[in-house]
């Protein structure tokens, strides 16, 4: 499907913007123990890091064993909870591992090669546990009044095809509290008046559903994000669209995104920033600006659109009335010379 695509490559777009503003560390318990590539260290050197739940939380003094081969090495992590051995061979075979509070960590089985490896294990955090433990019960607590924004990742995209604007918003809405919050009724999106062919994508919460121009997604909402993604088709006539979005939450930074085909542009008085960027060979117009309140619109131009001359169709309307007004003056004064036939 078309407008699937689409989205697939504009959601594509947005992580690159998104990690552009900041890059996130990976769960350490997805990477425990795996060996991972690292350019900056020699070849046939293997380097482990100890830490417990968290990276900020390094290890100092823990013993680690690397196998190498079927014999043990022991090397005491240092500051930075790391271990490390040096000058092994190609083809080496070796497995890292250290125990904490009696819990035996280990590694994959690291096979040594071309360049240097990275390895981290994880301890248990009683804290970490603790609290991962209390935002379960808390996420299954009856839900309690409170209120949803529309968080950092929500997106608003304009893309040009087949002559025509297709509109999508990515919506995030967020609840940062750790119960389920019950705003007092669903979130309605009342998309532009002369929106057409409104639509949820692939992707968006089981709350949501679309009824003509309406967005609707019901409560409660539990904690962190529901997402909600929306795909319409914006008429325009002439070079130039204009959007207006009255968001029912608080959007707390605006993000544009535009697929720069042609001579496209977009203005708004609310964007503070605009640049132009290329993500695998696409232009795109990158905006953005601050907050914007609930209850509050926002106003898109979107210009530089394929259009084609209306003169022709004025001068066709122009003749087609100059037309249909003689006939009815032929059928209400006929001529006085052919009364008497």
């Amino acid at each position: 499907m078309r407008m699937r695509l689409v989205v697939t490559v504009v959601v594509l777009m947005t992580l690159t913007a998104a990690a552009s503003a900041q890059i996130q560390m990976p769960d350490p318990k997805q990477i425990a123990g795996v060996p991972l590539p690292a350019t900056d260290l020699p070849a046939g050197t293997i380097s482990v890091r100890v830490i417990r739940g968290n990276f900020d939380k390094n290890m100092t003094g823990a013993t680690v064993e690397f196998t190498v081969d079927g014999k043990v090495r022991r090397v005491t992590t240092d500051a930075s909870g790391r271990a490390q051995v040096a000058g092994l061979a190609r083809g080496a075979r070796v497995k890292a591992a250290a125990t904490v509070d009696g819990a035996r960590l280990e590694s994959q089985e690291i096979v040594v090669s071309d360049s240097g490896v990275r390895v981290v294990l994880v301890a248990t955090d009683p804290e970490i546990e603790k609290r991962a433990e209390d935002d379960r019960r808390f996420a299954n607590a009856p839900p309690v009044p409170g209120m949803v924004v529309l968080g950092p990742e929500s997106r608003v995209i304009a893309e040009m095809s087949d002559d025509r604007l297709n509109v999508f918003y990515v919506l995030q809405i967020l609840n940062t509290a750790r119960t389920p919050v019950d705003p007092g009724g669903p979130v309605i999106f009342e998309l532009p008046r002369d929106a057409r062919g409104a639509s949820l994508l692939e992707g968006s919460s089981k709350q949501a559903t679309a009824k003509g121009p309406r967005i609707i997604v019901t409560g409660p909402f539990a904690p962190g994000a529901t997402m909600v993604q929306v795909a319409y088709e914006q008429p325009y006539s002439g070079d130039t669209a204009h959007i207006v979005q009255k968001w029912p939450a608080a959007l707390q930074n605006l993000a544009v995104l535009v697929p720069q085909i042609g001579g496209l542009d977009v203005r708004s008085p609310q964007i503070a920033s605009k640049r132009d960027v290329t993500d695998q060979g696409q232009k795109l117009i990158v905006a953005g600006g601050p907050a914007i309140p609930a209850g509050q619109s926002l106003v898109l131009e979107i210009s530089g659109l394929p259009h084609h001359a209306l003169w022709p169709r004025y001068v066709a309307l122009s003749l087609a009335t100059v037309i249909a007004g003689a006939g009815l003056w032929a059928a209400a004064f006929p001529n006085p010379r052919r009364r008497p036939a």
